[in-house]
């Protein structure tokens, strides 16, 4: 039973990790951010700041996966996590309005810190720690 909750635990972990991994596309392609994001990039500048944001979210993503099977990373790579998606939905949340593609990346990132929570628990309870 320990390893079942293990694999669904790291199958959670690594799933979160791929929801802010995706994202990172945006550091290549601004038209990726646009899209998600519903904003048009009307500086260079502003496109700096969005392309740099979508590689510390794959970063952060990553770091998230690997911990799944490296247990010694997992306290970092959680907490790193969860303050990265906790602080995107208290910006969206009190800032207002935003606009409904926003929205929908706080109801992602919503759903996304359920499943590390679900995940960290997971794992922990299997005897490896979080």
């Amino acid at each position: 039973m320990q390893s079942r909750r293990k694999r669904l635990g790291q199958a959670l972990l690594v799933a979160v990790g791929l929801i802010n991994v995706v994202p990172g596309a945006g550091a290549v392609s601004p038209g990726a951010m646009r899209s998600a994001y519903g904003v048009e990039v009307g500086s260079a500048d502003l496109e700096v700041l969005l392309r740099h944001r979508a590689v510390l979210l794959a970063l952060a993503g990553a770091f998230v996966i690997v911990s799944a099977f490296r247990p010694a990373l997992r306290r970092a790579a959680i907490a790193g996590g969860a303050v990265s998606m906790g602080s995107f939905l208290l910006l969206a949340l009190t800032t207002t309005p935003v606009n409904e593609q926003v929205l929908r990346v706080a109801q992602v990132d919503a759903a996304a810190l359920l499943l590390l929570a679900v995940g960290a628990a997971l794992v922990r309870t299997s005897g490896e720690g979080a």
